[in-house]
């Protein structure tokens, strides 16, 4: 339902209205479009901003999978509308093709922007688009460049979403010349580039000429006060109230992923408003936490689930907990070491887990490599180390010694 239910009583009506604000603000499966419901990362947004107005500069956004880029940058694409630019927004699939991208990028700046068109030609007047003016059939990156240059009267912005997904190296490396023309000719026209990687190389490549061009900036987790201005806003929006102490749980529960936090906040509230509740407590927390492990179970299967669920067996397993924390990283892989240091006992080895894991990887269905001679593991399920982090989460929710916990956090 789209609005709040008319005519009925006025604590219905506020229930209604409370479901019908947090749908806008507790979207765990889509990413946030809407500046008012975006929480934390000003710091990320302030310093991209930063690089492309202060230092008029391209930019790529890197991190890992969930963390919050694509609602990032649709909030920049909404400021930078607000400040006059021309975006044009892409994710990128497998197969994208240079042309066929940059021609549709290019068909959402009016021609009337280029530096040979006055404002009274028949052109302009008729609405054509800077993308007429580019070759009918395939282009590179120093035509495109060439025509980007001739911009006038404004600025483009041009996002490529996930771009970790490009397959193509011929697409890349002409991505990369493209950057390097664009600032060559100092054109007005930006690029931001987003995916999945633990470092700007990793995404873009080893491209030495375009170094001076393009500012990294890596996406963090978030910290336990964005998590706390999220649920702000949810209660700000909607009338509903989180238990003070709930904050600091949430943050524990997500591992600083935003779409755990949030999926987790829709949850709690959703089971509160469900029992005509206003004030969300402990108790619709674990009721959420439920709820998200039967979603990821749903997700798996039923032979898995039931491994995973003997593993955990109702208690609170350090390691089990540590390898879940671990595989977190960008790509997933994980060394005994990284193991290691998230255990609270400091006399095991890295060689002792790696020994552990090798005879748990059937059941944790775990690849493994080596690199640089040390070993490597990773899930081969993505749904596996969350589903772990949700269950030991729900035994710890029951634990006498989550105070404790906590204030170890």
């Amino acid at each position: 339902m789209d609005r709040p239910l008319d005519g009925a009583g006025s604590e219905r009506r506020e229930i209604s209205r409370a479901r019908f604000a947090l749908a806008s603000y507790f979207t765990p499966t889509q990413p946030v479009t809407d500046r008012s419901s975006f929480a934390g990362r000003l710091g990320v947004l302030s310093r991209l901003i930063s690089a492309i107005e202060g230092q008029r500069s391209h930019v790529v956004l890197y991190g890992e999978r969930g963390i919050g880029k694509t609602s990032l940058l649709h909030v920049l694409a909404d400021v930078a509308r607000d400040s006059s630019y021309i975006v044009s927004y892409t994710t990128c699939g497998a197969n994208a093709d240079f042309s066929e991208l940059f021609r549709s990028a290019l068909a959402d700046v009016p021609l009337l922007f280029h530096r040979g068109v006055a404002p009274n030609a028949d052109e302009a007047e008729r609405g054509s688009k800077l993308a007429d003016r580019l070759p009918a059939g395939a282009f590179g990156a120093s035509e495109l460049a060439a025509l980007c240059s001739e911009i006038v009267g404004t600025r483009v912005l041009i996002v490529l979403d996930e771009y970790d997904r490009v397959t193509s190296q011929e697409f890349r490396q002409q991505v990369a010349e493209l950057i390097k023309n664009l600032s060559d000719r100092a054109a007005r026209v930006h690029l931001v580039i987003a995916g999945v990687a633990s470092n700007l190389q990793e995404l873009i490549g080893y491209v030495p000429s375009i170094r001076r061009n393009v500012i990294g900036l890596p996406m963090p987790r978030l910290e336990e006060s964005e998590i706390q201005e999220m649920v702000a806003l949810g209660e700000g929006a909607s009338g509903v109230r989180f238990d003070p102490n709930l904050t600091r749980v949430l943050h524990l529960l997500s591992l600083g992923s935003p779409y755990l936090a949030r999926l987790l906040c829709h949850h709690a509230a959703q089971e509160a408003l469900d029992h005509g509740r206003l004030t969300v407590d402990m108790g619709h927390l674990r009721s959420a936490v439920d709820l998200a492990i039967a979603e990821v179970e749903g997700r798996m299967a039923p032979r898995t689930v039931a491994e995973l669920r003997k593993l955990v067996d109702g208690r609170y397993d350090p390691l089990v907990a540590a390898l879940a924390e671990a595989s977190r990283s960008t790509d997933g892989w994980f060394g005994g070491r990284s193991v290691v240091e998230l255990l609270p006992d400091s006399t095991i080895t890295a060689q002792q887990i790696e020994r552990e894991l090798a005879e748990l990887g059937g059941k944790l269905q775990l690849e493994t490599e080596v690199v640089e001679d040390e070993r490597r593991f990773r899930f081969t399920d993505d749904n596996l180390p969350v589903y772990l982090w949700l269950m030991l989460g729900r035994v710890r929710l029951d634990s006498p010694t989550l105070e404790a916990d906590l204030a170890a956090r």
